[in-house]
This record gives C-alpha cells, structure tokens and sequence, in this order.
C-alpha cells in the first residue's frame, strides 16, 4: 500500500504546512515553472526528479516513477506567489531577496509561519503565560530553576543574530572541535558555503541534536555500504550530499530514543555496580564478624580441670561360711537315700 497523499489548501490547518523537501519543490516550481502556459513541467532537485500537472483546480506534484506525492489548491498557490511579489514592490528598499526564488522562499516560510502562530493562539491558555525570567509550575515540580537575567540577556543576543550567522558559528566551532580535521575541513567548509545559499540548511543545522560527529558517522556509515571488500571510493560531491542529507534527515526522535536507551543503561549499569558493592561490603563484614569471633574465642580464659575423685574400691562382701555339720548332715542324709 503507497503512502497517503498529502492535500495542501488555502485554508489554515495545523497539519498545513510543507515540510521538507517539498517546501524546495514548491519554491522552485513558483520560481521556474509557475508562470509557464505549459501545465506540465519536470523539476531535478538534489538528483531527483520532480513532475509537476497544473489542472483547474489543483497543481499535483509527482516522483519520477509517476506516483502522486502531493497536491496543492491553485488558490493557495497563487497566493503565495503574489504575496510574495506585493511584499518586494511595497518595501523596494528591504534587504529581503527580490529574485523569484527568494520571492518563493518567503511567501513559503510566510505561510508556515503563520500556520504555527495560529495554531499556537487556538491552543494557548491564560495559564500558560509565563512571565520572563520566571518558571512554569511544570517547570518548578520538576526542580528547574528559573533562567537568570544574564542567561535571559545571552538567550535574546543569540536569538537577534540572523539565521546564517547562527549557523555558521555553530558549524566553526564544529570544525573547531573536530577530532580528524583532515576530513572535516572540507566537508564542514562546503556546509558553511551552502548555509550562505540556502536557509533551509542553516535551520537544518541548528538543530540541538544534530552535530559533526553524528555527521562524520553518518557518512562512514553510507560509505560503507558502498564498499567493495575493504575497499570504497567515493567522489567528494558524493560525500558533499551525504553530509546536506543527515542535516536534513528527521532523526530527532530516533535521537530521543537513543538518549533515553542510553541513559537507561548508564542507569542499569550504576545499579549492577552498587548491588556488586553492597554484596562486596555484606561479604567483607560477615568475614570480619567471624574472624573477630575466633580472636575472641582464642583469648578467653579456660577453664581449670577438676580434679578427679579416687574411685571407691567396691567393698567385698564376705559370704557366710555354712556350718559344716549342717552341710555334712545333708549330705549323709542323701547318700542314706541313695542319691
């Protein structure tokens, strides 16, 4: 069963945003193909191809093999692509880009962003405004202290840089930290050249969880499976899209479980630790328990001897001498009869 077709229309929703990579098949078809008499045309993007049929109603968006991806209302369309042009003509002199593409890129991110402010408005209650540099009461039940005025002040700094400054800090500092700065020059130096050219990297790359070292194994991994025998060549442009591609991946929550797996071990692994260490101790005291007891039963006095009693010897008792004539009367007496 195929993956279910994502419908995009003008009407706001919390699910109505493109997301990568089809907001930059978006952005490119509104900067080369929307304005084109012809309703069919076919975009390449990061080596893959796009086709794209313009009807009445919808524009839909398919994979080289010809399978639906997505469809996205004309209205909708057609908005952004105005908003965009009306936004450059009313503010000539804004440091905003003025080519279609930039034009594109706005009216996209625009429309996302007015998606999620929406969407945080019907959500938000009068509880959950907190004041600044003050805590939640989630935040205080679980023992988080409320952020200082320096931390406050250093959070708004960072915050007011511009996106590709941001980025390019986080990735010089990468480079920076690297332990094989061999590899990592170049790689991370064609990362920094794409963040100035494109916006949707640079946001890639600021995420929390993404780093070079997760990169760099990322990259050791699709070389590997590349490999012949022990063997992998690779050309630099290969390593190059690779590296945009783990940047780009949506990995967060595979990085959740991970650290979470991880720190279940660690925890695991303390707990094995200290029952090993309680059964060390409750051994070591038992021993010691009876090694004091036989010191105590060696050095206890002991008991002197009683002297034994002379045995009594039996008394003999003497057997009454019979009479002789009264032995001899009996025995005549006897022999008279015979007997």
């Amino acid at each position: 069963m195929g993956a279910e077709i994502k419908h995009f229309t003008l009407e706001q929703k919390d699910d109505n945003t493109y997301g990568w990579p089809w907001n930059e098949v978006i952005r490119k078809y509104l900067k080369t193909g929307y304005e084109s008499e012809n309703k069919q045309c076919e975009l390449t993007i990061r080596d893959k191809k796009y086709q794209i049929l313009r009807r009445d109603s919808i524009t839909v968006f398919y994979d080289e093999k010809g399978d639906t991806l997505f469809d996205v209302t004309n209205d909708r369309l057609e908005k952004e692509y105005k908003s965009a042009i009306s936004d450059v003509e009313e503010n000539p002199e804004n440091d905003g880009p003025v080519s279609p593409m930039g034009k594109a890129i706005e009216a996209i991110e625009r429309g996302a962003f007015e998606a999620a402010t929406s969407r945080g408005e019907k959500n938000m209650k009068d509880d959950d405004l907190v004041p600044m540099g003050t805590a939640s009461l989630a935040d205080i039940a679980k023992g988080l202290p409320a952020p200082t005025e320096e931390e406050i002040k250093r959070a708004e700094e960072e915050n007011a840089k511009p996106l590709k400054q941001r980025a390019k800090e986080k990735l010089e500092k990468e480079l920076n930290d690297a332990k094989d700065k061999n590899f990592a020059d170049p790689v991370i130096k064609h990362l920094l050249k794409r963040c100035e050219e494109d916006d949707g990297l640079s946001s890639d790359v600021l995420q929390p969880h993404k780093t070079w070292q997760k990169c760099f194994a990322y990259i050791y991994e699709q070389a590997r499976k590349q490999r012949d025998g022990n063997c992998a060549a690779v050309l630099d442009d290969v390593v190059y899209e690779w590296a945009e591609d783990y940047f780009h991946k949506d990995d967060k929550a595979e990085e959740d479980k991970k650290a979470k797996e991880a720190a279940e071990r660690e925890k695991k692994q303390k707990a094995d630790q200290q029952k090993r260490l309680d059964g060390m101790k409750k051994r070591a005291e038992k021993k010691a328990k009876a090694v004091e007891k036989d010191k105590a039963a060696q050095e206890a006095p002991k008991p002197e001897a009683k002297a034994e009693k002379p045995k009594k010897e039996p008394e003999k008792k003497e057997t009454p001498k019979k009479r002789s004539n009264e032995l001899e009367g009996q025995m005549d007496l006897f022999s008279m009869m015979g007997l």
